[in-house]
């Protein structure tokens, strides 16, 4: 005879079974859903069929006719949002400003759920508003980091002149001079070039490492216990141990005070010293962390997609050297300038459209039940924003699919169009590096065109479609960096 106990597990099971599958109420329309791993296997076949899983979304969106798309990885309920409406809903309501905590994204700060990019609630609007206040103060966002971004471009231009024609990726110098950039406000000095490459290659393979292991290691997380190598477990884990030593060898120095002026570092310390609570050197690591994660690599990829197009397209590369030869000369350009060079700023306001760094934005956590164009969505779900989507919808832009800064020049001769763009986000968890960001591409691509033709090896035109993993970079590419003046 079987045991009661038996029969009672067995029924326990039968429903936990049960309800693992079943979707709640008025949830948004996706694919079915399997005990334990919900739809992940579709996800997963798509995304290798499609080559991301951005864009293995779309298709599954487009399949269910829906711009919600209601999914469940592994255990976790998540939401993809298409339409500018629900993804504005998502950036500015307060529902939304949650962040998921599972294991990938504490594998992602260094095993505990700290920072400012993934915290939420009341130590992420403390930290966070400290960061903003201490940066402002150290003169973020002010013309003294406009000289700061010109002395960088000038750095880049030294570099492409040594080069005497020789062919280079530019991506390097481009990474390298954005890293500097903000590690002078985080740290108040330049990193030295052997250290900062190897921090530049230790970043670009954990974006690739997290691109490949995050949807297994997140769903399944014990897995890194059985195969911790096939994983990318034991790898991530070794980047994030030489990140830390970095970081942890620049705060040794600030303890020491062995660096001079008042950086963001020295501010942070001060609080530590002073015990105020929430304020802690893992806290502090894990800030220079995701400040250096969300500027380095974004600002440095743009660039690299404004110098593909103009090197592939040489009729654009003509009118945006006219233009800066006509209004600035050989001024050294400035933020100001952008107002004045029209139709370079609309090449870039189309570069964040064509080539959009991050399609899938996110990840957000709702904080009660809510409901987006109609559907429930429960409280502790995950939420996806498609921008890669919107900024191709034909319902905004006309010919998404084909690249024309024109889109963006009225009859009057002004921007237009700029609202539809979400390049840094929107709302309280907007990119607080936007300011930065936008200046020192600007700054630095102007610079660059106002000196130099960009031409292509031998005429071989390198391939203009993008790899896209977490964030999008254009695939490896060398070009010729030929003088336009013997200076």
């Amino acid at each position: 005879m079987i045991p009661l106990s038996v029969i009672l597990l067995f029924i326990i099971i039968v429903i936990s079974v049960f309800k693992s599958v079943l979707k709640p109420k008025n949830y948004p329309p996706g694919p079915n859903w399997i005990p334990y791993f919900g739809c992940s296997n579709v996800v997963n076949d798509l995304t290798k069929k499609y080559g991301s899983q951005w864009k293995a979304l779309s298709v599954l969106a487009k399949s269910f006719s829906t711009s919600v798309l209601g999914l469940k990885m592994g255990t976790e309920m998540v939401v993809v949002v298409y339409g500018e409406k629900n993804i504005r809903q998502i950036f500015t309501d307060k529902e939304f400003e949650g962040r998921p905590d599972n294991f990938f994204i504490r594998l992602r700060c260094l095993g505990k759920r700290l920072g400012i990019t993934f915290a939420d609630g009341p130590m992420w609007r403390e930290q966070r508003l400290f960061a903003v206040k201490q940066l402002r103060s150290g003169g973020f966002g002010k013309s003294q980091m406009e000289k700061e971004i010109q002395q960088e471009m000038m750095y880049i231009l030294r570099y492409l002149k040594r080069l005497r024609g020789y062919p280079c990726d530019p991506q390097h110098v481009l990474a390298t001079s954005v890293m500097n950039i903000l590690w002078t406000y985080i740290a108040g000095e330049r990193i030295e070039e052997n250290r900062l490459k190897h921090l530049l290659d230790l970043l670009s393979a954990r974006s690739k490492a997290f691109s490949i292991a995050g949807g297994l290691l997140n769903q399944v997380p014990w897995c890194r216990f059985i195969f911790p190598e096939m994983s990318g477990y034991s790898l991530i884990q070794s980047i994030n141990e030489q990140i830390s030593a970095i970081i942890e060898e620049h705060i040794e120095k600030h303890k020491k005070r062995l660096v001079d002026g008042n950086d963001f570092m020295y501010s942070f310390i001060e609080e530590i010293e002073n015990k105020r609570e929430g304020f802690t050197e893992e806290q502090l690591k894990t800030i220079c962390l995701d400040i250096l994660i969300a500027g380095s690599q974004t600002t440095s990829n743009v660039l690299g997609f404004a110098l593909l197009t103009v090197l592939r397209n040489k009729v654009m590369q003509q009118k945006i050297y006219d233009e800066i030869n006509q209004i600035l000369g050989d001024a050294t350009p400035t933020w100001t300038d952008m107002s004045r060079l029209l139709y370079t700023n609309a090449f870039i306001q189309e570069i964040y459209r064509y080539y959009t760094i991050v399609p899938l934005m996110g990840p957000r956590r709702t904080l009660d039940d809510t409901y987006i164009d109609g559907y429930f969505i429960p409280k502790e779900t995950t939420v996806l924003m498609a921008v890669g989507d919107l900024h191709v919808d034909p319902r905004i832009w006309c010919e998404p699919r084909k690249f024309k800064p024109e889109r963006f020049i009225d009859p009057r001769g002004t921007l237009k169009n700029v609202e539809h763009l979400y390049p840094f986000g929107l709302g309280r968890r907007r990119c607080p590096g936007d300011t930065l960001a936008k200046s020192f591409i600007f700054i630095v691509f102007v610079g660059i065109l106002q000196k130099f033709k960009v031409d292509p090896i031998e005429g071989v035109f390198p391939s203009a479609e993008p790899i896209i993993g977490l964030i999008s970079a254009p695939k490896p590419y060398s070009a010729v960096f030929t003088p336009r003046r013997n200076e």
